[in-house]
């Protein structure tokens, strides 16, 4: 089994790379991870290559999302939305209708398993009833008869 090579430990050259020209040799990858949310640091040489990025990548899709934004915590909205703020209402409020529905049948489930709790509760309570009055009974019969009086 290989061991995985950590960013401490980067992977040996490539053996069949090595008669290749520079120009065909990947860019090297920078060492510092970036920062999501931080300030970019550009440099003139960066900026062909970043125009080059910014092509390759699909425009944000317009809406929120919810992960890791610049506030750490919370939806953050992204891109620029066509979607009218009726429409983003209407569509909370759809979700908050589905949420309430969902919560609803969740209480009156769980009311019913407590009343079907009770009801047992009810049962169990009134055979234990019933049983000690049926032992109370069969104590008092085995018990043994009194003694006769003494006669005198």
């Amino acid at each position: 089994m290989r061991a995985r090579l950590g960013p401490c430990h980067p992977a040996p050259p490539c053996p069949l790379a090595s008669g290749l020209p520079e120009a065909c040799m990947p860019p090297a990858v920078p060492r510092r991870t970036p920062v999501p949310g931080a300030p970019v640091e550009t440099s003139d040489d960066d900026a062909p290559a970043a125009a080059d990025i910014e092509e390759d990548q699909a425009p944000p899709a317009p809406g929120f999302s919810c992960g890791a934004g610049t506030s750490g915590a919370g939806p953050s909205f992204q891109g620029t939305s066509t979607v009218s703020n009726d429409e983003v209402l209407a569509r909370l409020l759809s979700r908050m209708d589905v949420f309430d529905t969902r919560l609803t049948s969740m209480e009156s489930m769980i009311t019913d398993r407590f009343q079907s709790l009770e009801i047992t509760q009810g049962t169990i309570d009134s055979r234990l009833d019933t049983m000690q009055g049926q032992l109370q009974t069969i104590l008092h019969l085995l018990q043994p008869p009194p003694p006769p009086p003494p006669e005198a």
